[in-house]
């Protein structure tokens, strides 16, 4: 077994929860996932509706992010970077959020772009699926990113189209059609796989009651439907689903049956990789490039 350097960890702010990742930096230069915290503060609910931070849920997610900081120094946890991602790019106050938040608890947080966030899909570890044939999509509470790269070019997308977006009918025609002409650039035959990053996706995969690990495009078509005739109660005691995903669950599977009607004869895949995995591996890499420059 390899030897732990040190601990390290970050905080993913997005649009129906906040989470926090603990890994562990070993001496081979890899990390391993140690720790993983999901709140479900939804600052989405403020961000597509108010269209800022309310005063009380700025209350709680200070309150969430001092839990958090907390929680890495009393692990020894080096915190290396929080970022946030739609709710916080949407909020027209969100100049005034950063810097009270690093008043008050001396925390940094980075928004990022949704091009930024939807680069984090680069460093997704394929293993057993070919670059070429395969399709990264993370869907959302607020806004989907792809990232597809084929032979010859790399080709990464963010569009406001999110579970807790098309949940308060936030969603608009121009989303989907932005969506459906970026899809229409990508060559049906050379999609094999599509790969749904986070909760999201595997809560799908879970609903669908599966012999494989996959789903064929009638099998998420069918799998949609269930989820919209099932109540979010339903959801939440048969089917153990976290009561603040059940009631976004459909609107992300109707945005991953989108995606998989243009490519019908792709395999719908879950993976427990995550754009924190993506994030910490890019500070890692960062690190890394300062210290040789520096030596």
């Amino acid at each position: 077994m390899s030897k732990i350097i040190k601990k390290i960890s970050c905080i993913d702010i997005g649009s129906n929860a906040i989470k926090y990742r603990q890994y562990r930096l070993l001496k081979n230069d890899s990390i391993e996932l140690d720790t993983f915290k999901r709140i479900p503060l939804r600052l989405g609910a403020d961000a597509f509706s108010l269209g800022k931070m309310s005063d009380k849920t700025y209350e709680d997610f200070k309150w969430t992010l001092k839990k958090l900081k907390k929680h890495a120094m009393k692990k020894n946890s080096e915190l290396l970077g929080i970022f946030a991602t739609s709710a916080m790019r949407t909020f027209s106050n969100q100049s005034q959020i950063l810097k009270k938040i690093k008043k008050d608890l001396n925390l940094k947080i980075d928004i990022l772009s949704g091009r930024e966030e939807a680069s984090l899909l680069r460093y997704f570890e394929y293993k057993e699926f070919k670059k070429t044939q395969t399709l990264l999509v993370d869907v959302g509470g607020g806004s989907t990113e792809i990232c597809r790269i084929s032979e010859n070019e790399e080709t990464i997308e963010s569009f406001q189209l999110g579970g807790v977006r098309i949940l308060n009918k936030l969603d608009k025609e121009k989303n989907w059609n932005e969506l459906g002409s970026f899809l229409k650039q990508i060559d049906t035959k050379e999609i094999r796989n599509i790969i749904g990053v986070g909760g999201n996706a595997k809560l799908i995969i879970q609903a669908a009651n599966s012999v494989n690990d996959y789903l064929s495009f009638e099998e998420l078509k069918e799998t949609k439907i269930t989820l919209e005739n099932t109540s979010t109660k339903e959801m939440v005691t048969e089917m153990n689903f976290p009561e603040d995903r059940a009631d976004i669950i459909e609107h992300a599977a109707a945005i991953f049956e989108f995606i998989q009607r243009r490519f019908v004869k792709a395999n719908f895949y879950a993976s427990n990789w995550s754009i924190s995995d993506g994030f910490m591996q890019m500070k890692k890499n960062l690190h890394q490039a300062t210290s040789l420059e520096a030596s």
